[in-house]
């Protein structure tokens, strides 16, 4: 029988409502935001009993003639039943609480609150008897164990199946999760679908009871088997879940199971085959807040709404609520019995004696939820211990993003700018988009008429899509006249979610595949994903799609990431396994300014992907910067030149709010050494760091801070560690210097080492580069190719971008041995020595003020003037040396008076030198090449380099 529900009706006012029923199921009990609690005999009693019990009423409970009620003095008051008189108060706590929960055969109550504290106690009051502490964030559900063994915890409404039962049933997304907690094994997962994922890994459950060694028989799910299942499983549900489910309840036999949204819908299944009864819509699509099931199972099921509405549905059973449940019982056994018989004339024919065969009595039992024979309760226990199944796949979500079910939400949140959704009247709501750099594109205002929950915004693109089908993508490009354009899914794919970098939009369906578009809306490439994808992210050109790689394990995700580059007609990928911490979920994924994929998962940890090294390095342990054991932070954005995480610190909660506006904070990227709290630690960590890591260092600071580590070593009287960081980095130009320091110590043996270290590199470089080059090479062939290579890079950014590349080309000069070159007119003495004023050795700490200048100073016996031209030097050669200090020195110049200015200071110099060249004057008619000031002042304007282009002359 189909299920039916009544009109809803004012209960409360607007706000949170909660609902009960007594124990006899005579009575409905309601509290709402108003503060009143309401004593219903049904859902069409006009005239309620009311009772004042104070400014507001967050949770109700029933238990043994006393009614228990969470008022906002953050208490659990008691009242008698029906009189409705003060009975002490059973607990209290620092915030307001948020659920009171018990049952017939338990004798305690249990109660969370938003200050992270769950208590179980007694219904008479006193000290609690059990208290739960250890919460990161606001309790907002309880369940109970029938036994009182078991009790759980969540932020989404739960529940324990009652009597005899061993089972948990908690919403995950869209479906709701059943779990058997002896083993807490994953036992069925309940959809809006009856045949699709009736069974965890598309298997049949095996019976609790049954004593065959077969375990769970793994099923062929063809579409011949599908028909078969909706023969066996018929439904008359024709509705879909279109969100994500807050709350679930088990009826009092625990025969059924019903689901609430965040969308208003609820959804009823048959506990035993996973046969959805069917889903109702909310008619106000209104978030359901509370549930509750009639004792006299009935099949009545009550609930309230965030909008203080009361209704109630009927005949959740499949059969009259009315009508006698005795007549009902005879009709269910009598159709049973028919169904047995069919079964057991499939036994006789086709049942195989092989102890090996599958056994068609345990199919039976399993699929139509039947009890077994007395011969098979005379088999004996099996000696298999129960398998531990792994914890339910993570959902796909959108990263930079908060949960779906709020009213107003951040879409997205990264370093070009913020997208907002924001619920108005009537189920309506808007995108807002804010741009951090309002030069860069004005805001955007839309009306969301579409439903789009996800969207992904870049430098040139905001993508926007909606999970429910039939699903479009919606691009408005950011450049030009911000045109927009619209892509149709097939009929059969949903987008799970979107991505957009400066030159490609992505998005994922359900289908496994991977579509990419250009910005304004050319499909580029379609590519099949090796698991349910989990999220996306983009850089320029580059996508980065992490899924499942295979199933979760006891109590890790197993993921893996897939790097796809393009360049114009090519796309090249590298796949590479995720790291997570133990225990943990993935929380976002991005890139950072200089292109390196990076990850967050919810312990707190950030993770860099290294692709020239092909290594996840740990770079940020967000705890470190926390006050609070609930503090989270968002990640928004991370900087590698800048060496700073952007993020955003949470309180209690794992996302921001949107009013007031959240702060963004700057933390340190650090990879997480050993004693930090040293000096050595802290120089060890920077040359870690710098190593992989596209810092804004020059050579200097880098060269500063590994004198310094040397020096602490040769301090503590470890010459070997200091001769050890001398092989390992390999710079000529800090080996003089290291071995300079040591001599000033007094040790000389170390001093000696370091001034061989120089002549072993060169003799045993050959050597060294063949052994190191050979194994890079089997390292190489052992992973999938990478996305780029040394002949044709397809995507430097990802590694490191063009400008990051000449930032560091300009700002790591390499030191040029240049040679002594003689002074005929005397200026200096290339023989002369140079006085040392130091006597004593200075601390590790000083050496920046004396030894470390030494580093980056010119030996005297060098040519110290760049602008000196060199010994058969011509004007060319020397022009290119110094026109960039010329332009430097006289930026309002054009390139043809930077010429001339060049041609006189060349000629100077050559005079101040006493070369034959500039031992008599020239006229100007002998300048080679026409050389002169008139010609170059009247020649017109050139580029720098067009300007000492040769010319080729004519053949005579």
């Amino acid at each position: 029988m189909k299920i039916v529900s009544s009109p809803l009706r004012y209960a409360h006012a607007e706000g949170h409502t909660d609902v009960c029923y007594t124990e006899d199921g005579q009575h409905i009990l309601t509290c709402g935001n108003d503060g009143d609690v309401r004593i219903w005999v049904n859902v069409e009693d006009d005239d309620p009993n009311s009772h004042c019990v104070g400014e507001s009423a967050i949770a109700i409970c029933y238990k043994d003639k006393r009614l228990y009620v969470a008022t906002d003095n953050h208490a659990v008051q008691a009242y008698t039943f029906p009189a409705f008189d003060k009975d002490g108060i059973v607990t209290r706590f620092t915030a307001p609480v948020t659920q009171i929960m018990s049952s017939g055969k338990i004798e305690a109550l249990g109660c969370t609150s938003e200050n992270m504290e769950a208590k179980i106690c007694s219904p008479e009051g006193g000290a609690p008897l059990f208290v739960m502490s250890e919460h990161k964030g606001p309790v907002l559900s309880i369940a109970l164990c029938p036994q009182m063994k078991y009790s759980a915890t969540a932020c989404g409404r739960m529940d324990f199946a009652p009597q005899e039962s061993r089972y948990l049933a908690y919403p995950n997304n869209r479906e709701v999760i059943l779990l058997e907690y002896e083993t807490w094994g994953q036992r069925m997962t309940f959809t809006h679908s009856s045949v699709g994922p009736l069974f965890s890994s598309g298997r049949l459950p095996a019976d609790d009871d049954d004593d065959d060694d077969y375990g769970s028989i793994p099923l062929p799910w063809n579409a011949s088997s599908r028909s078969l299942a909706r023969q066996m499983f018929p439904t008359n549900s024709l509705s879909k879940i279109k969100c994500a489910i807050s709350q679930c309840r088990f009826s009092p036999c625990g025969e059924y199971l019903a689901a609430s949204t965040v969308a208003g819908q609820i959804a009823v299944w048959e506990v035993q085959s996973g046969t959805c009864m069917g889903i109702i819509e909310h008619p106000t699509s209104h978030n359901v807040s509370a549930m509750a099931w009639n004792p006299k199972g009935n099949g009545v099921l009550a609930y309230c709404d965030v909008s203080g509405q009361l209704g109630a549905l009927f005949n959740c059973y499949g059969k009259d609520s009315k009508a006698g449940t005795d007549a009902d019982d005879n009709i269910e056994m009598v159709e049973r019995d028919e169904d047995n018989d069919l079964v057991d004339n499939l036994i006789t024919n086709y049942e195989s004696d092989d102890d090996n065969g599958v056994s068609l009595e345990k199919i039976k039992n399993e699929t139509l939820g039947l009890g077994h024979s007395d011969g098979e309760a005379s088999r004996p226990v099996s000696r298999h211990e129960p398998v531990v199944t792994a914890v339910p796949p993570q959902a796909p979500f959108q990263p930079s993003s908060t949960p779906i079910h709020l009213e107003h939400r951040y879409m997205c949140w990264n370093e070009i700018g913020i997208v907002r959704s924001n619920e108005v009247e009537k189920g309506d709501s808007s995108i807002d988009v804010e741009f951090h750099d309002t030069g860069f594109h004005h805001g955007i205002n839309l009306n969301n008429h579409h439903g789009h929950t996800m969207a992904s915004l870049s430098s040139s693109v905001l993508v926007m899509a909606r999970e429910a089908m039939p699903s479009k993508l919606v691009c408005i490009s950011l450049v030009g006249s911000s045109k927009e354009w619209t892509i149709d899914m097939p009929d059969t794919e949903e987008i799970l979610c979107v991505t957009a970098g400066a030159g490609v939009v992505a998005c994922a369906t359900n289908a496994r595949l991977l579509r990419l578009f250009t910005p304004m809306g050319t499909q580029r490439q379609v590519i099949s994903l090796s698991g349910p994808v989990v999220c996306l992210a983009a850089y320029n050109t580059t996508v980065l799609v992490v899924y499942h790689r295979t199933d979760p394990g006891v109590s890790d995700q197993h993921l893996a990431m897939d790097i796809i580059a393009m360049n114009g007609r090519q796309i090249r990928s590298k796949t590479v396994p995720l790291p997570l911490t133990p225990g943990s979920k993935l929380a976002w994924v991005g890139t950072t300014d200089a292109g390196s994929p990076c990850t967050y998962d919810n312990t707190g940890i950030l993770r860099l992907y290294d692709i020239s090294s092909g290594i996840w390095i740990p770079i940020c342990d967000t705890n470190t910067h926390s006050r609070g054991a609930s503090d989270t932070w968002f990640i928004v954005s991370i900087s590698e030149l800048q060496q700073t995480v952007r993020s955003i610190l949470c309180r209690g909660t794992s996302f921001p709010p949107t009013i007031p506006k959240p702060i963004v904070a700057e933390l340190p990227i650090q990879v997480p050494l050993c004693e930090l709290d040293t000096e050595k630690g802290q120089f060890e960590e920077k040359l870690v760091r710098w190593a992989h890591i596209t810092a804004d260092v020059d050579i200097k600071t880098a060269r500063e801070a590994a004198l310094k580590l040397f020096a602490l070593a040769c301090r503590n009287e470890i010459e070997q560690r200091a001769v050890e960081l001398m092989e390992l980095l390999k710079d000529d130009q800090l080996l003089p210097f290291a071995a300079k320091y040591a001599s000033r110590l007094g040790r000389s043996h170390l001093a000696d080492k370091l001034a061989n270290l120089a002549e072993s590199w060169e003799r045993d470089a050959d050597k060294l580069n063949t052994a190191q080059n050979s194994h890079f090479v089997a390292l190489d062939t052992q992973e999938t190719y990478d996305v780029t290579n040394s002949e044709q890079d397809l995507n430097a950014s990802l590694i490191i971008p063009v400008k990051t590349k000449e930032k560091k080309a300009e700002t790591i000069t390499p030191i040029r041995p240049v040679p002594i070159k003689s002074s005929p007119a005397g200026i200096r003495n290339p023989f002369k020595k140079q006085q040392d004023n130091a006597k004593n050795v200075q601390s590790p700490l000083s050496l920046t003020a004396r030894t470390l200048v030494d580093v980056h100073a010119t030996d005297t016996s060098e040519n110290t003037d760049p602008a000196t031209p060199l010994e058969g030097e011509t004007f060319i050669d020397w022009f290119s040396r110094n026109k960039s200090s010329l332009e430097s020195q006289n930026p309002e110049m054009t390139p043809s008076e930077v010429s001339r200015l060049g041609i006189r200071t060349f000629k100077n110099l050559q005079g101040k030198n006493g070369t034959p060249e500039s031992s008599h004057k020239r006229k100007l008619g002998d300048e080679p090449n026409g050389a002169d000031d008139a010609p170059i002042a009247s020649a017109p304007k050139q580029s720098k380099l067009s300007a000492f282009a040769f010319q080729k002359k004519p053949a005579s």
